[in-house]
């Protein structure tokens, strides 16, 4: 039996992610597939799959293409998520993943997406309204289809705060801006979108955690920032942690971030602390590390990664 549900994960421009494996990946010549996986993608997806591994009740809404939506409807299945997406007519995008090298790299090639119409994103926020009487967190998460506003994730995030919910929004550029501007509970960039979003260079953890802590002062309750093989920056009014994930074997980094993300939420949903709740959000995005596909592996090896994250803690300025 699912637990009950506490968490809605929105993705407007969700996909599916074509991992290919190819040995000595070279521009401009024959290349040949040696292993090719195809898993259903995207940020709000992946952050709701390692959720709902994680034991918590997570419902997925946003839009999928009803051509090809069954890869999204097996996964669903098989992680207890609760399917609320609204279907349009089409396919919901690709993305290719080149897998190749030692230590192994990713090349990354994303289809724009869907352009869907008005029609279907207000099909969207009926799906959102229908979930508040049962989630208190909502996960916006994702890059925007073509020729949907900028502002689209600062409406909802207007909406979600005013009925008492909490919103954690991880996403990049003008969508990121406006969406911080309408002050969600917690967002999650990496360096390079904090970096693009503060209009500054960020040489290292200290300047990223002073501008994290601008972010806090301005509204924003929590700050959690990537910082990749560093770890990532996890700030409060009160703290600044950073925390560095324990020597990890990289088969491919998609999805660490969203693992980062739902960890984190997983902790603070039960209550944990600043520092307990680092600890499972690094643990999530290193075992995601080791990972191609959807989702964490079991609890025991979670348990062995948080044991081996370190964290120190950051002066104020």
């Amino acid at each position: 039996m699912s637990p009950p549900l506490a968490v809605a994960a929105i993705g407007l421009n969700p996909a599916i992610d074509h991992h290919i494996g190819i040995a000595g990946f070279t521009v401009g010549t024959l290349n040949r597939v040696s292993r090719e996986e195809i898993h259903a993608g995207g940020k709000a997806v992946n952050v709701a799959a390692c959720l709902a591994d994680l034991g918590i009740g997570v419902a997925l809404t946003g839009l999928l293409g009803s051509d090809n939506a069954e890869v999204f409807e097996r996964l669903f299945a098989g992680k207890g998520i609760r399917d609320r997406c609204v279907r349009f007519p089409g396919r919901t995008r690709s993305n290719i993943k080149i897998v190749s090298g030692e230590p192994p790299q990713v090349t990354e090639i994303n289809f724009p997406g869907c352009v869907p119409g008005e029609g279907y994103l207000a099909e969207v926020e009926r799906a959102v309204d229908a979930l508040l009487a049962d989630c208190s967190c909502f996960v916006l998460a994702g890059s925007l289809p073509a020729d949907v506003p900028a502002t689209v994730y600062a409406e909802l995030i207007g909406r979600l705060r005013a009925a008492g919910k909490r919103v954690a929004l991880d996403s990049s550029g003008a969508a990121l801006r406006h969406g911080v501007a309408a002050r969600p509970w917690l967002i999650k960039p990496n360096l390079a979108e904090l970096e693009e979003l503060v209009g500054d260079a960020l040489p290292g953890p200290a300047a990223a955690a002073s501008a994290a802590r601008r972010l806090v002062a301005g509204g924003i309750e929590l700050v959690v920032v990537s910082l990749g093989e560093r770890g990532a920056l996890f700030v409060t009014a009160d703290r600044c942690l950073l925390a560095i994930p324990p020597p990890t074997i990289v088969n491919s980094t998609v999805g660490a971030g969203d693992a980062l993300l739902a960890g984190h939420i997983a902790g603070c949903l039960r209550g944990w602390p600043l520092a307990d709740g680092a600890r499972l959000a690094i643990a999530c995005a290193s075992a995601r590390l080791g990972m191609i596909g959807s989702g964490l592996p079991p609890r025991p090896q979670l348990a062995a990664l948080m044991a081996a994250v370190e964290l120190r803690e950051l002066d104020r300025d």
